[in-house]
């Protein structure tokens, strides 16, 4: 009899443990700041569930905004921000962790080189150097004219309501590799996040960060193969929940709310196409350039 009670008590704990870890990981759609007008069903027409490929809908979004054609000429802003990259760019991936994205993009025939160049204010690299500062210390003077400009119409968009710009960040990539590990961006960027995509197109995902976490959890416990897990996570996403946003050249994606804080963003490595096949826009990694990433307070 004690052996039962016992059971049923271990169950009983077992039962609960696993509802609690489910509920904290649950997806939340909260509201988005109240001085922001809410999400209509044209800024989602870009932004897809992934397992089904259906737009989402206002209410199941949880903070993610597209202005389509935002950026309607790249060429002042490329033209103008070439120097910077020289003077100012810094290996963004270290040799280690290189080596370590070749192996898991081994069962691939034709890998990408992996590379990402980045200029940044942020306190990210013991070698970089910061152009214009970075949160409370940001100066927005000392941005160059096109960048500067381009940071002025967001601030403006109607509907969209932002305080003092507190990072810019511009990140290179070429040759179709688009990785970036699905992360939470610091707080010290603010309560807003946009995403400009500039001169190529790409596909930003975003994951229950909780959910994301969990996922991990399970897959460290399985044992699974790096190269398999790569190729599952490129072909079907991180997590059954997740949701696609295809930004196409000159596009501009804003993040807030749950978006920003509960959501992780990142970019999945992509499939392989046979030679001469379409590839679907779907969880493809573009082919890209540059893409630029500004940040407020609200």
């Amino acid at each position: 009899m004690a052996k039962k009670r016992l059971l049923v008590g271990i169950l009983s704990l077992g039962s609960a443990a696993t509802g609690a870890t489910f509920l904290w990981a649950w997806p939340t759609y909260s509201s988005l700041p109240s001085k922001h007008d809410p999400i209509n069903p044209e800024q989602c027409n870009l932004i897809r569930y992934v397992p089904i490929g259906l737009p989402v809908d206002p209410a199941h979004n949880p903070g993610a905004r597209v202005f389509p054609r935002f950026l309607d000429d790249a060429e002042p802003l490329l033209k103008e921000l070439q120097p910077i990259k020289k003077e100012f760019g810094f290996n963004l991936i270290e040799p280690v962790h290189a080596a370590i994205y070749r192996w898991q993009m081994s069962y691939l025939s034709r890998p990408p080189p992996v590379n990402t160049l980045r200029v940044t204010g942020r306190p990210e690299h013991a070698q970089q150097r910061r152009p214009w500062g970075y949160g409370d210390t940001f100066d927005e003077s000392a941005l160059p004219p096109v960048l500067k400009a381009t940071a002025e119409r967001i601030r403006a968009i109607p509907g969209i309501r932002l305080g003092r710009l507190r990072d810019v960040t511009i990140n290179w990539r070429h040759s179709s590799f688009l990785r970036l590990d699905p992360h939470l961006d610091p707080a010290g960027d603010g309560e807003n996040i946009f995403v400009l995509s500039v001169d190529a197109p790409a596909v930003l995902t975003l994951s229950p960060n909780n959910w994301y976490r969990l996922s991990r959890w399970l897959s460290l416990l399985s044992f699974e193969d790096e190269r398999d897990q790569v190729r599952r996570e490129a072909e079907r996403s991180w997590t059954s929940y997740d949701i696609d946003v295809l930004l196409p050249p000159g596009a501009l994606l804003h993040l807030s709310g749950d978006a920003r804080w509960k959501w992780t963003h990142g970019t999945r490595l992509g499939v392989e196409a046979p030679p001469g096949a379409a590839m679907p826009l779907q969880g493809r990694s573009g082919g890209g350039e540059l893409g630029t990433g500004a940040a407020g307070d609200t």
